[in-house]
């Protein structure tokens, strides 16, 4: 099973210039990652005119979601 994870930037933010990134992810699972990729694809032509509006930059990645892509820490 494949996910789409996202990170989503929004740039020039503020007096400062600041770009802002947050991690995400799409919660819809793909049976392999040609599927997922398709499905990035449709994303992006949709949304690629407003985001550039707005001065938002998301980048995709299909990704196989057994696997563990944030890293955690445990407090003690």
């Amino acid at each position: 099973m494949f996910k789409i994870f996202a990170a989503i930037c929004f740039v020039n933010i503020g007096v400062m210039d600041q770009t802002l990134c947050f991690k995400s992810q799409v919660p819809v699972k793909f049976k392999d990652f040609s599927e997922c990729n398709l499905a990035v694809d449709r994303i992006v032509n949709y949304m690629h005119e407003d985001l550039q509006e707005r001065k938002v930059s998301i980048v995709f990645r299909c990704h196989n979601a057994l696997e563990q892509t944030y890293a955690t820490t445990i407090s003690k």
